[in-house]
């Protein structure tokens, strides 16, 4: 395919001021900005969608403190435009792609000498350079035209799959998944996992554990995620119990449905204290609990209930390229789908009030060109 032509400026939606951790300030501004020129090992993609993640508004607060003018969203999904002359030969251009948040690891540090050593293919995974770059925290982000990629986490999309619904899969999608394959890999299918709290990652959680054949429970203490852990788009993934945390019959009917023994994986999708704690308790001797919140308070777990029933507590970042792909074709297996409102670019501006609107469910999506 000949290389497109690319214009000089794009439109992009980038971080006007940061507010203090407690409070939003103000919202995006729309700009035109340079187009990235890529470096040799860079892909450059145009964007098609991209969507909006409970970590860009924590940036917005201030929580990463993230420069003023970066590009938010880290939710990439688009199609290649240009290949860098030192890139392989894996991508070419018009490849439908989506891309992983960090980048361009240094080969030198620790993280880069463990990564090499240790994962199966002897590759580096830039999660874990101290020198990564990490689009839409403090490099620039996806709410733009054009986006620069890094190829070593960029992941091809089955044609089924529509870059509105890719591009949640690129954070969201990625995160519940890497913490279920960590806390599920010693379990046989049949056996019982519980997915907390059933916003954008909890519903991608859910269709995940049913498609890898565990019993999956949804646990939420709203309505809303409730009520969205029942709406699949593939019916046979639904949940076969869904549970309202805030009741006093929450555990009971939890021990019930596994007669007695708890559940034998959890992962907990909520940076709510009370339900990390909580979801501990719901564990089977020798379970565990994947955690991926981020919470502004230490977290505050029971010793005894870890120490006695030998549970494990993993934490999770994301996915390596190579789960993300495990990922993908379980996704296309599957027919998994998010439930996303979508938004135009010129809505950007408007997109923390919708998505802190109190009957918001699932995950926003912004189309940034046809």
């Amino acid at each position: 395919m000949a290389n497109p032509i690319i214009p000089p400026a794009m439109r992009a939606a980038q971080i006007k001021e940061v507010g203090s951790h407690d409070a939003y300030n103000k919202p995006y501004e729309l700009v035109e900005r340079e187009t990235p020129a890529i470096r040799g090992n860079e892909l450059l993609i145009r964007v098609h969608a991209a969507g909006f993640c409970h970590s860009d508004l924590q940036v917005l607060q201030g929580q990463f403190a993230s420069p003023l003018g970066v590009i938010a969203s880290h939710e990439p999904a688009g199609v290649v435009v240009r290949v860098g002359k030192d890139c392989n030969q894996k991508w070419k251009v018009g490849d439908r792609v989506g891309a992983l948040n960090y980048k361009n690891s240094c080969g030198k540090c620790s993280g880069c000498g463990l990564s090499l050593r240790t994962s199966r293919k002897h590759t580096l995974d830039p999660r874990f350079c101290e020198k990564r770059e990490t689009a839409g925290f403090h490099h620039d982000g996806a709410f733009a035209e054009y986006l620069a990629v890094d190829p070593e986490t960029t992941v091809g999309l089955p044609p089924t799959l529509s870059f509105e619904q890719a591009a949640p899969l690129m954070c969201a999608g990625a995160t519940v998944w890497g913490s279920l394959e960590k806390a599920t890999s010693e379990l046989e299918a049949g056996e019982t996992v519980a997915i907390v709290g059933i916003g954008g990652l909890g519903h991608l959680g859910l269709q995940f554990a049913s498609a890898m054949g565990f019993r999956a429970i949804a646990v939420d203490s709203r309505p809303a995620g409730r009520q969205l852990a029942t709406e699949m788009f593939n019916e046979s993934l639904k949940p076969a119990l869904v549970v309202d945390s805030g009741s006093e019959h929450a555990t009971s009917q939890i021990m019930d449905f596994t007669n007695g023994e708890g559940v034998a994986a959890v992962v907990v999708c909520t940076d709510s204290l009370l339900a990390n704690s909580w979801a501990l308790t719901i564990l089977r001797i020798g379970g565990v609990m994947g955690v991926l919140g981020l919470p502004a308070e230490n977290w505050r777990f029971d010793s005894s209930v870890i120490v006695f029933k030998e549970l494990t507590i993993r934490g999770s970042y994301v996915a390596s390229r190579a789960s993300t792909e495990r990922m993908m074709e379980v996704v296309e297996r599957a027919s998994i789908r998010s439930h996303i409102t979508l938004m135009s670019f010129d809505e950007i501006p408007g997109i923390v009030a919708a998505y802190q609107e109190s009957g918001f469910k699932g995950r926003l999506v912004v189309r940034i060109s046809e």
